[in-house]
């Protein structure tokens, strides 16, 4: 029931910020955060089929590839299982170093399909990433606060 809520919070979320963030900013990705926050508390088998599904969900609502974001949050939950592994993620920089290495996993993806289906890469500057990374860092940490997540997975 939780998830439910937080995937309707997530959608009602990410349209308000469609709605009233400046044009040409990166927005804080607020699938990721979900997809992350949904493989903080549940095993692997679990979190990485709902971060593709909700990949899919995040595609059929931009009206883009279909797919493109679904390896996105795959690798990325992927990529924070591991770290939360090799880390102690239930510690701040273990935590940050975590969603640092998530979000370098989605962008990994995000290229991985571009180059697969040999797209025209879109212009992006090192200072894209650094905003919606530092946009999206402190939502991921105020979910794992609001969720009472206090244990790591």
């Amino acid at each position: 029931m939780t998830a439910l809520l937080a995937l309707f919070l997530t959608l009602f979320l990410a349209g308000f910020l469609g709605a009233v963030w400046p044009q040409g900013l990166m927005a804080p990705d607020l699938f990721l955060v979900l997809a992350l926050w949904y493989a903080w508390e549940r095993p692997y088998y679990l979190g990485l089929p709902a971060a593709f599904l909700l990949g899919l969900l995040q595609d059929l609502l931009g009206f883009g590839l279909l797919g493109l974001h679904a390896t996105g949050l795959l690798l990325a939950a992927y990529a924070f299982y591991a770290a939360s592994r090799r880390l102690v993620a239930g510690e701040g920089l273990g935590t940050i170093f975590a969603f640092l290495w998530a979000f370098f996993a989605k962008w990994f993806g995000y290229f991985l399909v571009a180059y697969w289906l040999r797209l025209d890469l879109p212009p992006l500057l090192p200072l894209d990433f650094f905003l919606e990374g530092l946009f999206t860092l402190p939502l991921f940490l105020l979910a794992l606060r609001l969720g009472g997540l206090g244990k790591a997975p």
